[in-house]
């Protein structure tokens, strides 16, 4: 059997939903804290359901019973990541489980990477090449949709500003929806990973000796000045980059409308951004992943002018 971990989150959602249309629904386990909730869900698929909480490391072993592989999907950034990150791979490695597919970002163990949402990911990769399982590491970069749920998408639009201190750095935009279907294809064997245990996309890995592939799940690069530009293609309102000071970027995203946590948030990642910490060049691996092209920023935001229009 194969299961999916957080299946009832939005990536987690995706992923099983992916998984079905590739396997045989009597082979896939959905894993999720709360069974019963996602069974009172409408839309919840005919799949069986086991309950596994990260913070009760006792009912991931059972919900493991049988799976051969599993997709581990990281949980939320908090003090305890890695903590409920180390129960499931021992969990996983009490039940038999054969193969871990892990989502990760990009960069995540490279010497250096200040990026504070790497951190736990690079220990949890380093864990996994030492748990003696089989595992994939998908190394995923940035979601558009964050640039959505920020609010920062819309009142770019809005006020025809993308203010930021990003410069010329570039990041490679893939969206959720990519990112689950690449995890579901090699989850269920439709993709099949390297297996020199190189990272092929997204900066040196956690290495060999155990180690499994570690690949980059990436878009083409863009800067904020082709941003605005794909916000402008998409909505037929004119939005220039703005660039400023790092100091000033928080100001800056308030001013436009973005609550100040996420403005503040946002900001803080000007600097990797323009470190080239998320500018990961694809070499053919996310195409190969996915069987398809990734869909490209300016193409996310026509699907969503909706929601980055007024009224």
């Amino acid at each position: 059997m194969i299961a999916v971990s957080g299946a009832s989150g939005r990536l987690g959602r995706l992923a099983l939903t992916a998984a079905l249309g590739l396997a045989d629904r009597s082979e896939v386990v959905a894993l999720t804290r709360d069974p019963a909730a996602a069974a009172a869900d409408r839309t919840w698929p005919q799949v069986l359901t086991r309950a596994a909480d990260f913070t009760d490391p006792a009912t991931l072993e059972p919900a493991l019973a049988g799976v051969r592989r599993m997709l581990l999907i990281s949980t939320a950034r908090s003090p305890e990541r890695f903590r409920l990150h180390e129960a499931a791979i021992g969990a996983a490695v009490a039940a038999g489980v054969e193969h871990v597919v892990y989502t990760s970002v990009v960069r995540a163990a490279e010497p250096g990477n200040p990026v504070p949402e790497a951190r736990d990911h690079g220990r949890t990769e380093r864990l996994l090449a030492g748990s003696g399982l089989g595992h994939t590491v998908l190394r995923f970069n940035v979601w558009p949709q964050m640039l959505l749920l920020s609010g920062l998408a819309r009142l770019a639009v809005a006020t025809g500003e993308l203010p930021s201190s990003a410069a010329g750095g570039r990041v490679g935009y893939i969206t959720r929806e990519d990112t689950a279907w690449a995890a579901a294809r090699v989850l269920t064997g439709a993709a099949a990973s390297t297996a020199d245990g190189r990272d092929r996309a997204g900066g040196s890995g956690a290495g060999r000796g155990g180690a499994g592939p570690v690949l980059g799940v990436t878009g083409p690069g863009l800067t904020d000045a082709e941003v605005a530009a794909a916000l402008t293609e998409a909505t037929g309102r004119p939005v220039r980059h703005r660039q400023v000071a790092d100091a000033e970027v928080a100001g800056a995203l308030t001013a436009l409308g973005v609550p100040g946590p996420i403005a503040q948030a946002w900001g803080e990642n000007d600097p990797f951004r323009r470190q080239g910490w998320f500018d990961v060049a694809d070499d053919g691996t996310t195409g190969r992943l996915l069987g398809r092209r990734p869909v490209p920023l300016a193409g996310f935001f026509a699907a969503h002018r909706s929601e980055l229009l007024p009224g």
